[in-house]
């Protein structure tokens, strides 16, 4: 599989401060290197005539290099489920469609700003809006397909 690009991933955690109450966002953020980023905008656009439709489908292979994007430590992929539900998320990152995870074309690190600031500040952020897991054929072609939006 041809995979030239790098990209940033988000895992936005929001949980309650038992001290406060209130709610507080964590990003998790890794660095994937080895990706292929298929930017189709303008075709979904023009076929569908939604604006919403997805802007690029990023092919993550199972044996991505991945990197916590503050200490560049290795990231294991783990189930959505399974990351949601773990205690301590260092050392993890997962793809999730359900509006906690972004990514953004080539290294971006913002730890400590929202999803909208990003966007804001940087070309290509997109959500994640679906995961299929390609998990046939050989090896070195078995991957994730993310559509983004």
């Amino acid at each position: 599989m041809y995979t030239p690009h790098t990209v940033t991933v988000y895992n936005v955690v929001t949980e309650t401060d038992p001290i406060t109450f209130d709610d507080v966002s964590t990003n998790y953020i890794t660095i994937l290197r080895g990706v292929f980023l298929d930017a189709v905008k303008g075709a979904n656009v023009r076929q569908s005539g939604l604006e919403g439709a997805d802007a690029v489908t990023l092919h993550i292979p199972f044996d991505v290099d991945a990197r916590d994007a503050i200490t560049g430590e290795p990231q294991q992929f783990v189930g959505a489920m399974d990351y949601w539900r773990a205690e301590d998320k260092t050392g993890l990152w997962t793809l999730s469609a359900d509006r906690k995870t972004f990514f953004c074309k080539g290294i971006v690190i913002e730890p400590d700003k929202t999803e909208e600031y990003i966007n804001l500040m940087h070309d290509n952020v997109y959500t994640v809006t679906k995961v299929d897991e390609k998990d046939f054929g050989s090896p070195s072609m078995q991957h994730w397909e993310v559509g983004g939006a």
